[in-house]
């Protein structure tokens, strides 16, 4: 177990949401760079097993975003170093978003959450979405790898070689995914459905002790 596992769900996802929020209100470029960085050195520091694939993803895209603003402002008239500092702000708060939050999510089961969240006795409704954003992102990193994987069985090489060629990588694996996460979506709210999910109807359970039934009340309010 790592030790981030033993800290409050909610204490790590509240540090998460102002790590974020200083990151968006970083006045330039050099304090979101510093940001950024401590937020990768950190999880280098922790060595999280899914920390690597990360890296690699984060990377392509940080060169995607910053490319693509820097372009957008310079054909707004913006001069070359104002444009390239405000594309690198940009750039530097997704990589401090993300990773905050990954760190936060990656050292929380779906248990403890669900616990944490019967503790502090949310909403019925609330802590089903907590649980299941909290639960599809393992789900969404692990089929991302499986994608990978399938692409490399059939020949598709496109993780290796230069940058553009890992960027067609990177697309060629976000659209499987993309329909896939919609998949698993329409089959957790059917399976919901089918169970006849509903905030505002308290359930009750039975359970059979010996020669008598006692009979257990709860809501999904509690």
């Amino acid at each position: 177990m790592h030790w981030l596992d033993r800290i409050n769900p909610f204490l790590k996802l509240a540090i998460a949401a102002l790590v974020t929020a200083a990151s968006w209100l970083a006045p330039n470029a050099i304090v979101a760079m510093a940001l950024a960085a401590a937020v990768l050195l950190f999880m280098l520091y922790c060595r999280l097993p899914a920390a690597s694939g990360y890296f690699k993803i984060i990377g392509l895209v940080a060169v995607l975003v910053t490319a693509s603003w820097a372009l957008t402002f310079i054909s707004r008239g913006m001069a070359y170093d104002a444009a390239i500092a405000e594309a690198i702000r940009l750039a530097c708060r997704l990589i401090v978003t993300t990773g905050s939050f990954f760190i936060a999510i990656e050292t929380t089961s779906a248990g403890v959450l669900l616990a944490a969240c019967g503790k502090a006795r949310l909403p019925g409704t609330f802590t089903l979405v907590l649980f299941l954003v909290v639960g599809m992102i393992p789900l969404m990193r692990e089929e991302f790898q499986a994608i990978g994987d399938v692409q490399r069985a059939r020949g598709l090489e496109l993780d290796r070689g230069p940058i553009l060629r890992r960027v067609l990588h990177t697309l060629a694996r976000g659209v499987p995914l993309m329909v896939q996460t919609y998949r698993m979506a329409e089959a957790i709210s059917l399976t919901l459905s089918l169970y006849g999910f509903d905030p505002g109807v308290k359930r009750t359970s039975w359970r059979d002790v010996g020669l008598i039934a006692v009979q257990n009340n709860f809501s999904l309010r509690s």
